[in-house]
């Protein structure tokens, strides 16, 4: 299969995918991957801040109700590292509601998607801004 998966400086991007519902995760992961992007996987917030320092991901999908930390609060704890200022992160979530997406925006949020996630819509969404 020919990548259609836009490069970073180094190769193809990095995703981290971040759900604690385990199929969906991997699911999403399976789908990046299948569009040459290199993918880590991870459930819960926490293991993602720790994650994303080792993996240094250009791109993080975060599930925002997960135990432990939600998405919320681990968007912070990136957007807080300079490492990760610049790194798209989308929300990628059951809730849709003004509010919430109003929330996602002021927390550091790129872009917030309602599940199940378009595939079009997000390739779109990292297509144009890692241009």
């Amino acid at each position: 299969m020919t990548s259609h998966a836009p490069v970073s400086h180094d190769g193809p991007l990095r995703v981290l995918v971040v759900d604690d519902n385990e199929p969906s995760a991997l699911t999403l992961s399976w789908a990046m991957e299948m569009y040459g992007y290199d993918v880590r996987t991870c459930h819960d917030g926490k293991a993602a801040v720790k994650l994303a320092d080792d993996f240094d991901p250009d791109i993080v999908l975060m599930d925002l109700g997960m135990p432990i930390m939600d998405g919320i609060e681990a968007c912070r704890h990136l957007r807080a590292n300079p490492a990760h200022r610049h790194t798209l992160v989308i929300a990628q979530t059951g809730w849709g509601d003004r509010e919430l997406r109003q929330k996602t925006t002021e927390q550091g949020f790129d872009y917030h998607l309602v599940k199940p996630i378009d595939l079009d819509e997000l390739l779109g969404l990292i297509s144009k801004t890692a241009q």
